[in-house]
């Protein structure tokens, strides 16, 4: 699959999935909490377990065949502020990087007291990260990522 495809795909998957303008479905891993997008005969699926120590997996499907997927956990420490206001943040962290239409590479993102920042190496066909996000200079959500091709 061409990595500018996939990388199109993705993005407008997730810009779907953190508005909420996708669907939740019945879990295919049972306690899980699973979020779905499709479009044509590609299909993503995001499924995570956990509230404030999660561990996830995204996965992107063409034609039913599994082409590429992602792995992450995710720690949310004890928050100095409303657990809305964080994931409001992060929302509009990811969703800058969307407009800029990528995915990987280095993005910082700031407002007021709190600072999003994400570091990867690789590409789409083979990456690990990282992000992180800070209040004032206090940690209050780390992620660490892996993913690519599966073929």
């Amino acid at each position: 699959m061409d990595l500018r495809e996939l990388e199109r795909f993705i993005i407008l998957a997730r810009e779907h999935t953190c508005l909420g303008r996708s669907r939740r479905l019945p879990p295919e891993r049972p306690g899980a909490v699973e979020i779905v997008y499709r479009e044509g005969s590609l299909s993503y699926r995001d499924s995570y377990f956990g509230q404030n120590r999660l561990i996830g997996q995204e996965v992107v499907r063409r034609a039913g065949t599994v082409v590429w997927g992602m792995n992450y956990l995710i720690l949310i420490h004890d928050l100095p502020l409303a657990g809305e206001e964080l994931a409001a943040f992060l929302q509009r962290a990811q969703l800058a990087r969307y407009r800029e239409r990528r995915l990987l590479g280095p993005h910082l993102f700031q407002e007021r007291n709190l600072r999003y920042e994400d570091r990867n190496q690789g590409d789409l066909a083979f990456f690990q990260g990282e992000t992180q996000v800070f209040y004032q200079q206090e940690e209050l959500f780390r992620m660490h990522y892996c993913g690519g091709l599966v073929r």
